[in-house]
């Protein structure tokens, strides 16, 4: 029964691990254009990948505010887990985000 938690508990941490990783690879870019949708556009919404979204805000006066994830504290926590996996995935995903970012102009 023990070994059945214990396999239940490290799918649980694939699973974090997996979406702490999208979030720190997820780009802002549909943000950007949630921005300039108007209002007949609205079911334009639901294509838009919003996932590093905190918080939303449009102000009276027409102005848009957005507020993401942090990243800094993202990477902190997968740095965490992967930690105590100690099996040597963080350089490797680390190696990945640096890889993947070259060229693209992020």
């Amino acid at each position: 029964m023990e070994r059945e938690g214990k396999k239940l508990e490290e799918l649980g941490q694939e699973e974090l691990l997996e979406e702490l990783r999208r979030l720190a690879e997820w780009r802002n870019n549909d943000v950007v254009k949630l921005a300039f949708l108007d209002g007949e556009a609205a079911d334009k919404v639901d294509a838009l990948d919003l996932s590093g979204v905190v918080e939303l805000k449009r102000n009276a006066n027409g102005t848009f505010e957005a507020k993401f994830v942090d990243k800094v504290r993202i990477l902190s926590m997968i740095r965490e887990l992967m930690e105590e996996r100690r099996d040597g995935e963080l350089g490797a995903f680390l190696d990945g985000l640096c890889r993947g970012g070259e060229g693209d102009g992020a």
